[in-house]
């Protein structure tokens, strides 16, 4: 992160997002207002199985990029926080499917929030995106019945977000779990499913190059010399402790991201992740336990580090939207035209850290202008441990 969070920590804490007390309006399920017409005469539901058009509509209604072309005027710029792959502009859902018929939209309208992630920044999310740290504002612009449908929520966190700050606040105001299935008058929320992405720019001081450390059952920072200590006595607000106020949740997934000269740092960082186990219900010994064959690297190539520093901004401060807080993102600057995607990590290809050239000295990269960077993901799944 930044380099602000010093003078937070020596001049008080930083200010969380807001709560939200005030009761709940809830919206009301939607209603076609004129009676369904009868479609015995339409290919679609008389030859097509159920089956075979959920998979159409899902498809139809998946997220998908505002230009297919990649028109420059719509790309994010290269060195900003959250020009990464799979976001490398504003993403829209087509709904136009919905309209064209009654029994359409009874068969289709609450796949949008079920086949879609629900992506949300702590902090620095591209500037278009409304309640962007905010879930509780968020879900409640639906109707208990299209929440009811959420599985999949991803979060980008800044490291200090979760160690500093207890991440279960965000979701004070909102009902998690599916007990009780009466959902009038509140706001319940039932995911399956949660993606925490730890971007380079996200660990602490990453401008500073410090070394990379992380203990998701301590409170506060770890250094990285610190890992291997004991966390000392059970920390409740530790936020690896914390998941078992989603009941739900069956499994998390955590994307793990660096600069390639660090990754030896993060593999380290890694070999000790396989042995965290999150509690759920610790009385019945019911955790989340990471499965090793989850476990996949990649490399991308993105913005010089230099490059990711100037777009850095110091403390951002509350501004105003829709009536709530958010965070004041930084002016994004000229896009480039360039496509940032995953591929699958070659050590053969990086046996001098550093090194932009593959063994036989074809380039991967330009050195000058771009840097590559290293990701790892793991995925940790509900289970008894005996």
């Amino acid at each position: 992160m930044h380099g602000y969070p010093r003078r937070i920590l020596r001049g008080g804490r930083r200010r969380l997002p807001e709560v939200d007390t005030t009761p709940e309006k809830t919206l009301p399920d939607l209603v076609p207002s004129l009676p369904a017409i009868s479609q015995t005469s339409c290919p679609l539901f008389t030859v097509f199985p159920a089956e075979i058009r959920n998979r159409i509509y899902a498809l139809t209604l998946e997220s998908e990029d505002t230009s297919s072309n990649d028109d420059p005027d719509s790309l994010y710029g290269r060195n900003t926080f959250y020009y990464r792959p799979g976001y490398k502009q504003p993403k829209r859902i087509q709904t136009a499917l919905l309209q064209t018929c009654q029994q359409i939209y009874n068969e289709a309208s609450l796949l949008p929030t079920a086949v879609n992630e629900h992506t949300f920044w702590f902090y620095r999310a591209p500037p278009h995106v409304k309640h962007a740290s905010s879930p509780v504002q968020y879900f409640r612009n639906m109707t208990p019945k299209q929440r009811a449908q959420v599985h999949d929520l991803h979060f980008f966190t800044q490291q200090y977000f979760l160690e500093d700050n207890p991440w279960s606040r965000v979701w004070v105001g909102m009902k998690m779990g599916e007990d009780g299935r009466n959902m009038r008058g509140e706001c319940r929320l039932a995911p399956k499913k949660i993606t925490f992405t730890f971007r380079h720019t996200d660990w602490w001081f990453w401008e500073n190059n410090d070394p990379l450390g992380m203990d998701p059952f301590r409170c506060g920072r770890t250094r990285a010399h610190e890992m291997d200590r004991p966390a000392g006595p059970y920390q409740e607000r530790a936020w690896g402790n914390q998941f078992a106020s989603v009941p739900s949740l069956e499994e998390v997934v955590i994307e793990f991201e660096t600069i390639m000269r660090k990754r030896e740092q993060l593999d380290g960082i890694i070999e000790r992740a396989m042995n965290w186990k999150f509690p759920m219900q610790a009385d019945n010994s019911v955790y989340l336990v990471a499965d090793p064959s989850s476990r996949s690297t990649y490399s991308w190539i993105g913005a010089k580090e230099v490059d990711l520093k100037k777009g850095a901004t110091p403390a951002p401060r509350i501004i105003g939207q829709d009536g709530r807080p958010d965070l004041e993102t930084v002016p994004e600057p000229e896009p480039v035209l360039a496509v940032p995607t995953l591929k699958p990590f070659d050590p053969q290809s990086a046996l001098r850290t550093g090194d932009s050239t593959t063994p036989g000295g074809q380039l991967r990269y330009d050195p000058q202008t771009e840097e590559e960077f290293y990701v790892v993901f793991l995925t940790w799944r509900k289970q008894r441990v005996d």
